[in-house]
């Protein structure tokens, strides 16, 4: 129950501004719109990938929570989950989708940077209107990298209202967010061997070609190329020992 109290509370205040609302809080079986839903709403985090260099450490960057296939949605509510080591959360704020249809209610909750939660926000419209359908965007997160490494980005606390104030049933896409380590082509966190060994089996254009061929993950410098710029960057990173000069 402890995830419907921001909604909750931006229900009463949504009903205090319609009198219709009221009506239907007392006659339950009163109906503000009929509608029809084909399938499940879905929630995403977009991009649902995020890649960041060690170099961009101390940068922002966004994502947004979007909606895809809505039907009469009124009111919804999505809070997150990352990583605080890795990413600082420094704002959610209200995306367009809903304003399409009126006036709306914003209920901002709260980000705790020690946990890695942002807590739920919420947003409802106003008054007797039609909900919203469709594809859109209900909120824009903005973060900080902070160090290099892996974070979840994990909705929670996800809940869509439609105009009668029933629950919509959902499908929540989750995201993530990566700080790489240049040179870094197989993701483990460090610089060595391994990661020489995928640039020699991706060389391209040569000659001679690696056996495995182009992979753009292994052309750290995205020139579409995978040569010996690549074995220059893996060298300068190498997390050791010993370290390569701009080793983190």
């Amino acid at each position: 129950m402890r995830q419907k109290h921001a909604v909750l509370a931006l229900l009463a205040f949504v009903i205090g501004m319609s009198t219709v609302g009221a009506t239907y809080l007392t006659i339950t079986q009163d109906k503000r719109y009929t509608h029809t839903s084909s399938s499940n709403s879905t929630v995403s985090v977009n991009p649902t990938s995020i890649t960041l260099y060690y170099s961009e450490i101390g940068t922002t960057f966004t994502v947004n929570v979007t909606i895809t296939n809505a039907n009469d949605l009124y009111v919804w509510q999505v809070g997150m989950n990352f990583n605080a080591t890795l990413l600082e959360a420094l704002s959610f704020e209200e995306g367009p989708f809903l304003k399409q249809n009126g006036t709306t209610l914003w209920t901002n909750g709260t980000i705790d940077n020690t946990a890695g939660i942002i807590h739920y926000h919420a947003c409802a419209l106003a008054g007797n209107v039609a909900g919203g359908n469709g594809d859109g965007i209900l909120g824009t997160l903005t973060f900080r990298a902070k160090t290099y490494g892996n974070s979840t980005l994990q909705l929670t606390d996800v809940i869509l209202l439609n105009s009668n104030l029933s629950d919509t049933e959902k499908t929540l896409v989750h995201g993530s967010a990566k700080i790489k380590i240049p040179g870094d082509i197989s993701g483990d966190m460090r610089v060595d061997i391994l990661d020489m060994s995928l640039i020699s089996a991706h060389w391209y254009p040569g000659p001679p070609i690696g056996p495995l061929g182009y992979d753009s993950n292994a052309d750290i410098n995205e020139d579409g190329a995978v040569d010996i710029l690549e074995v220059s960057i893996t060298s300068a990173y190498w997390t050791g020992p010993p370290k390569g000069p701009l080793a983190p």
